[in-house]
């Protein structure tokens, strides 16, 4: 079984531990958690911590500095350039790691420099984009947004069609309602929810409606099952309630449009980016635990090609159609 996780934060861990001082951590420290976990593909983001928000340009530059300068002498990490890198397995003692971007604060709003800048980073092999992070940007409005709900953009339309034109992913997670709807009528490609539940199973505006999932199957994307405890039952956060999500949402959609998008964050909670990491989702607390998690989806009534096409083949497919 191999697994393409839709959504990692661990580029953040990696920055972190650099600035400390640290080195080798991809190796050392991510590279063994990742094969105990079956997985060979990553959608790795570049996001701007809470704690950075004021000055998220020179933030996003550090970070990919430090993320670049780590995994330059990486013996296990391999960067894909392009989705079609993906494509093709690693060695076995590889891992491919596919660099994205989660909101777009640190552009700016010139409408005249984000042509210029989305082609720079497209030529650093960027190939995945979520508009916003929790609130309002120049570009759309996240989840966060509160009753200020604006929708996507002007720049936030032309950075879709950017996106579209270079074949990343564009990624919903993250968007309110409104900007939803937005991407799903602007994108003329598939779209994604790299890291969003069913709402009908736990309110909360990060989770996606039924109407939602329905129209990522309708253009032929896929949602990533998130294990943030917060997002699947904040009463009840257990691996069971978590393949809960999985059933509904199959049930809904079809298994051909779910994937995984786990966002783990217990490498983050030892970093000050002012956020609160309390909490966790009971056997599911790690990426170690994705051979449990396919134990129980299998015993919950998932076939083993219904779990191959969930863990990688529909994510293939999606890179594939690019």
């Amino acid at each position: 079984m191999k697994i393409i996780d839709m959504h990692s934060d661990l580029f953040t861990d990696i920055a972190w531990r650099k600035s400390r001082g640290e080195s080798n951590i991809f190796d050392a420290y991510h590279y063994p958690k990742l094969k105990a976990g079956l997985v060979e593909t990553v959608i790795c983001v570049f996001w701007v911590e809470p704690v950075f928000q004021q000055a998220p340009l020179e933030r996003i530059q550090t970070v990919y500095r430090l993320v670049m300068e780590d995994l330059e002498h990486s013996k296990y990490a391999q960067i894909c350039r392009s989705l079609s890198d993906a494509l093709f397995s690693p060695p076995s003692d590889k891992i491919n790691l596919i660099m994205g971007l989660e909101g777009l604060d640190f552009l700016g709003s010139s409408l005249h420099q984000l042509p210029e800048s989305l082609s720079r980073l497209d030529e650093i092999g960027i190939n995945h984009m979520s508009l916003t992070w929790n609130g309002r940007n120049d570009f759309a409005s996240g989840t966060g947004s509160g009753h200020l709900q604006s929708g996507l953009t002007h720049l936030g339309n032309l950075a879709v069609n950017k996106a579209n034109e270079f074949g990343w992913l564009v990624d919903a997670s993250h968007l309110d309602d409104e900007s939803f709807w937005n991407l799903y009528h602007y994108s003329h490609r598939p779209i994604i929810a790299s890291h969003s539940n069913a709402r009908t199973l736990c309110v909360h505006e990060r989770n996606l409606t039924d109407a939602q999932l329905k129209a990522i199957a309708e253009k032929n994307g896929i949602v990533g099952l998130n294990s943030y405890w917060g997002f699947i039952d904040p009463k009840k956060p257990t691996l069971d309630r978590f393949v809960d999500h999985a059933i509904y949402i199959a049930d809904l959609i079809g298994t051909e449009h779910l994937a995984f998008g786990f966002d783990f964050m217990d490498y983050l909670k030892g970093h000050a980016i002012g956020l609160e990491m309390a909490g966790s989702t009971k056997g599911l607390e790690d990426i170690t635990r994705i051979p449990a998690l396919l134990e129980q989806m299998a015993k919950r009534g998932f076939t083993n090609k219904e779990l191959e096409a969930i863990g990688y083949q529909n994510a293939i497919r999606l890179i594939e159609s690019k």
